[in-house]
């Protein structure tokens, strides 16, 4: 049968006409939607691409709801309105100017909105200052504060931070020169009402052992040891404070009496220079004294305990001021104490400040962020 050129351009036409038809139906959802193939081996991309749509839209709504009790993050410009993770950007549905994440800003328990996320820790937790993950006796807010790592143990705040004071108040020794005679000097250390003495001159060594219920004078260093050993034994502290004296100075001068109406009268003065061998290394100075004018020197003998959770919640001590102690392999020396706060140096770590030791019922000082 022949073909009219009529008729084959008609049905070319109807050709193209069907295949634009398929395509306009494919590119519009909702339209046509191919069946899948037998077995459903296989889907089309359009069914693909709607499963993934839906998979989006549901991770969406999921990250809605876990942020929105996200509350608390505060700083200059307010609470934050952009939730960041790290792998979503989450915007509000209102249209709003979006601010860039300010990584110093810090939440309302003193943390670093930059600092929870390195070490992934949840900003929505009110409970995770107090946190300690490397079980390092150190809370999050403390490892914060010394830029340390909250997730290892080996690397820490120094651990004599952690020190508290279980001290009593300070026990005072009176030292003081009463008595010169025959080129021999006397040398008071009196605890309360007991009193010890020493009778000597300048250039002798002698060492003095006190604590609150009175004190020791030695002259010689084995009576001196064998007593500090046996203070060690009961379990007595048997800090010793070595001493020697320095020098002798003659001092008596005339000065007007104002009680007496102005009168001229002789007073001694005279010095005697003391050398301290324990950690209080110095000399010091004792004026002469009389039941008229006493002039004592006032060393404290009190004792001295710490307790610290870093070495299992155990307690160190007793300790006197001027006695060196090691502690978590560091040594210190106790050189001061301000009621029941310690003064403390770092002797193993040269050009340490020396720091104060608070009360263990105390609130903790807040140490400047680096």
């Amino acid at each position: 049968m022949k073909v009219s050129p009529w008729m084959g351009g008609g049905i070319v036409v109807a050709l193209f006409a069907g295949m634009a038809f398929a395509l306009v139906a494919l590119w519009m959802p909702g339209k046509i939607v191919p069946g899948e193939s037998l077995g459903g081996a296989s889907k089309s991309v359009l069914t693909e691409a709607k499963q993934k749509a839906d998979g989006f839209r549901k991770t969406r709504e999921k990250l809605a709801r876990e942020v929105e009790g996200l509350q608390g993050l505060t700083g200059e410009e307010g609470e934050h309105r952009v939730f960041v993770s790290a792998q979503l950007v989450y915007l509000p549905g209102n249209v709003e100017p979006v601010q860039p994440l300010d990584r110093k800003m810090k939440t309302e328990d003193g943390l670093e909105v930059g600092w929870k996320m390195k070490y992934r820790l949840d900003p929505a937790d009110p409970g995770i200052k107090d946190g300690d993950p490397d079980g390092d006796g150190f809370t999050n807010l403390e490892e914060f504060l010394s830029r340390t790592d909250p997730t290892q143990k080996s690397d820490s705040p120094a651990k004599e931070s952690k020190l508290k004071s279980r001290s009593g108040d300070p026990v005072a020794m009176a030292v003081s020169f009463p008595e010169k005679s025959g080129g021999l000097y006397t040398l008071r250390f009196q605890v309360g009402t007991k009193r010890r003495e020493f009778k000597g001159k300048p250039g002798e060594s002698f060492w003095v052992m006190a604590g609150p219920d009175g004190a020791e004078v030695f002259s010689e260093q084995g009576k001196m040891k064998a007593a500090r050993d046996k203070a060690k034994e009961s379990g007595q502290n048997s800090h010793v404070i070595p001493l020697k004296f320095a020098s002798y100075e003659e001092k008596v001068e005339k000065i007007k009496d104002q009680k007496a109406g102005g009168v001229e009268v002789e007073v001694d003065n005279s010095v005697v220079m003391l050398e301290r061998g324990d950690a209080l290394q110095g000399v010091q100075k004792v004026v002469f004294s009389t039941p008229q004018r006493p002039q004592p020197l006032s060393w404290d003998v009190g004792e001295i305990r710490f307790f610290t959770p870093v070495s299992g919640g155990t307690e160190v001590g007793p300790f006197r001021v001027g006695e060196k102690f090691s502690f978590e392999g560091k040594e210190f020396a106790i050189i001061g104490r301000e009621g029941k706060k310690i003064h403390i140096r770092n002797l193993t770590e040269a050009g340490k400040e020396p720091f104060w030791v608070p009360p263990e019922n105390s609130s903790p000082e807040t140490p400047a962020a680096p």
